[in-house]
């Protein structure tokens, strides 16, 4: 069964389901609390963006952007709390993404990239279907390709960023970029601006509210 990315947003006290996954989801609760209880059970492998639409309407270049490697979950917090929480898919093994807190070195709403994607030979037939331009060669005639990269922002010199691209769920396939829904980048990328920062780790933030501390003895 296909799956795709549901997008719940908040406000008023309701919430808007903009595109839905082929199987049915229970409704959906209004609170960021509520929608980690709804999805218990499959959280954080599940393709549902959460979204505080009055959130986000507040949030700044300088709100923080998390992204979680064990979780595969992008979060954008606003006066600390969980303003948009989405799936993602990082680095695969061997092309990890980096962690640590990275600046936004450079914004492109279309940008290709100029180390990954497709080599065609003199008569546009594909040779080389996951190209890297720094390793494979292009026959004489053909091109290189780069990959699309919509909603492009830059975090290292070396060519990871954040953008928009196919995200699997709770899965690592990337060339190390961090693939965001179509939805959640642009919303992002509207936010940030060049300086902003973008800190990825392996475990889920101190600040995420679904970190359960233990009770003092």
């Amino acid at each position: 069964m296909t799956r795709t990315t549901s997008v719940l947003i908040s406000a008023m006290g309701g919430l808007a389901l903009l595109t839905a996954c082929e199987s049915a989801h229970p409704p959906a609760a209004p609170t960021y609390a509520e929608f980690l209880s709804t999805h218990k059970a499959d959280y954080p492998a599940t393709m549902e963006v959460y979204m505080d639409r009055a959130l986000v309407a507040q949030a700044t270049p300088q709100s923080p952007i998390r992204i979680c490697l064990q979780q595969q979950r992008g979060r954008l917090y606003v006066d600390g709390k969980v303003a948009a929480d989405w799936p993602v898919s990082t680095g695969k093994p061997g092309k990890e993404t980096p962690t640590g807190t990275f600046p936004i070195l450079e914004k492109k709403k279309k940008h290709f990239s100029d180390t990954w994607g497709t080599i065609v030979d003199e008569n546009d037939i594909c040779v080389v279907a996951v190209a890297n331009a720094r390793v494979d060669k292009v026959p004489k005639g053909g091109e290189f390709l780069g990959a699309k990269m919509e909603n492009w922002q830059r975090l290292t010199p070396g060519g990871v960023g954040i953008h928009t691209g196919k995200v699997r769920c709770h899965t690592q396939n990337s060339q190390g970029c961090i693939r965001t829904p179509a939805f959640v980048a642009e919303t992002l990328y509207d936010i940030t601006e060049v300086g902003s920062t973008v800190s990825i780790s392996q475990e889920p933030e101190p600040a995420w509210p679904g970190i359960t501390t233990p009770a003092a003895p």
